[in-house]
């Protein structure tokens, strides 16, 4: 039995030295600065990235609220005719302590006369090459 508990704490130790071991990632999320208006173009919400860093090429953003389907967000950098938007920087990654902005992209997804807000949900998620998705994240945020 002894040798077993040695050769988990062996394995462990090996996993974090080879860096096998993902690092822990944490947002949070707040309602944009900006009011919502009956345009199409608003700012929703401002997400951070708290801890951890993140290739913005790994990186997908949907966004879920109760009155439709679920939406994807794509970088602004790419054409797209998707629902909604967020920027990326020159480098290759999200980091730490970097805040991003969710746009709508020529709907309104959140109307200025929603009383008492848009309830969206945000799932931060990272895509591997092969499409396989891992779910980081859900942050709630009242969009007003």
């Amino acid at each position: 039995m002894e040798i077993r508990r040695l050769l988990v704490v062996l394995l462990t130790v090996a996993l974090f030295i080879g860096g096998c071991i993902l690092e822990e990632k944490q947002f949070s999320g707040s309602d944009s600065s900006a009011p919502i208006t009956d345009n199409n173009n608003d700012n929703l919400a401002d997400i951070l990235m708290e801890t951890g860093n993140l290739s913005w090429s790994e990186l997908k953003i949907e966004l879920e609220s109760s009155d439709s389907d679920s939406k994807t967000c794509y970088s602004s950098s790419h054409e797209s005719s998707g629902d909604c938007t967020f920027d990326e920087d020159d480098d290759p990654y999200w980091t730490e302590g970097e805040t991003i902005t969710i746009r709508e992209n020529g709907k309104g997804l959140c109307n200025a006369g929603d009383n008492g807000g848009c309830k969206m949900t945000f799932l931060i998620k990272t895509i591997s090459s092969n499409g396989e998705e891992n779910l980081l994240q859900e942050i709630d945020v009242t969009v007003e």
